[in-house]
């Protein structure tokens, strides 16, 4: 039953639907029908991992000369490292570059390439993927990351801190070795004004995030939850734009990843690792990107938004209609993915 009584009305079973997303306001097409073309979910045969322990090639195997940021150290041999946070040897944005904006004419607008590009190297085996390293060394993982971004919200010229990972070829990583990516820069990219806009017109209507309101309501609705914890949430988002996409909400919202409690990066390694076991026990070694979502830098003493982990597995291809109009279609409705990520954890939602 809905708050005034009447009946909640499930989600559409239909072959085809639209749905709207409240974080970004943009439509998004469920074809169940499409994921049974040929073709439907084009994924080659699952990516393997390289099998080597060590490769004198790899740049994140061998880094005598690379800048170190940050890093933790073995537990029981503080002699070698455990994780790893080096600047970028090519990087997209340097940190020694003006950030002072250029006209040139009436139409062109442009600044150097100011900014921050460093890599967290995941341990140093060449081979051991996140979803197979103990908890306590994915809880390193994010520590590091998380002083980093307290790190660089002190620059007060950069306004953004992104983190991802690329994981596979097919989702733009060009190193075998396991890593993530962080990237830092003084301007606020348009996907990130436009969820953070909703993000603050919810709050004004409502007095609450719009996050915080989604995840309750699929605690609620729990048919798209697929695993939780005291601390997070994670479930198949309603609007998902691609097949198996999975959000992980913290319970006690916070606008950036760098402002969430320490206390909490422990029960985070466990529900990370425990949806992308399940991703990889549905879908195999399929690649995926990994993005942690935070509010500008501006805005990061106000409650409209609230960061949170988007995974997204590489299944499909944007063709003609998605760049045309920008919307996604997604051939595995959320429902049922969240179903069979519940199964193969062998438990339900709790």
């Amino acid at each position: 039953m809905s708050g005034d009584g009447t009946p909640r009305r499930a989600a559409s079973a239909a072959a085809s639907s639209l749905r709207f997303d409240v974080t970004t306001g943009d439509w998004v097409v469920v074809a169940a029908e499409r994921g049974a073309r040929p073709d439907g979910l084009a994924v080659t045969p699952p990516e393997r991992s390289p099998t080597e322990d060590f490769d004198p090639e790899c740049p994140f195997c061998v880094t005598g000369d690379a800048v170190v940021l940050d890093e933790e150290l073995e537990p029981n041999d503080a002699s070698r490292w455990s994780v790893r946070m080096i600047a970028n040897k090519y990087p997209a944005l340097r940190p020694e570059l003006s950030s002072t904006r250029r006209q040139l004419g009436s139409m062109f607008h442009e600044m150097d390439g100011h900014g921050s590009h460093e890599v967290l190297i995941e341990s140093p085996h060449h081979a051991v993927a996140l979803t197979d390293q103990p908890l306590e060394h994915v809880e390193r993982m994010l520590r590091v990351l998380h002083r980093r971004c307290r790190a660089l919200a002190l620059e007060p010229e950069l306004e953004v801190v992104q983190i991802f990972k690329n994981s596979g070829a097919a989702a733009g990583s060009s190193q075998p070795h396991p890593h993530f990516q962080l990237i830092a820069m003084p301007i606020v990219p348009r996907q990130v004004r436009i969820k953070f806009e909703m993000a603050a017109e919810h709050f004004q209507l409502n007095g609450r995030s719009v996050y915080a309101d989604v995840c309750a309501a699929e605690l609620e609705a729990r048919e798209r939850l697929v695993a939780t914890n005291a601390d997070f949430v994670a479930f198949a988002p309603y609007a998902s734009r691609a097949p198996y996409e999975t959000w992980i909400v913290p319970r006690a919202p916070a606008p950036t990843f760098g402002l969430a409690s320490g206390a909490t990066l422990g029960p985070l390694a466990d529900l990370l690792v425990d949806t992308l076991r399940r991703l990889r026990g549905v879908l195999g070694e399929a690649p995926f990107n990994l993005v942690i979502n935070s509010a500008p830098r501006r805005h990061a003493d106000e409650p409209d938004f609230v960061w949170h982990v988007e995974i997204l597995p590489r299944l499909s291809q944007p063709a003609g209609f998605e760049i045309a109009t920008g919307m996604a279609i997604n051939p595995v409705p959320p429902e049922l993915a969240a179903s069979r990520l519940r199964a193969a954890g062998g438990a339900s939602a709790r």
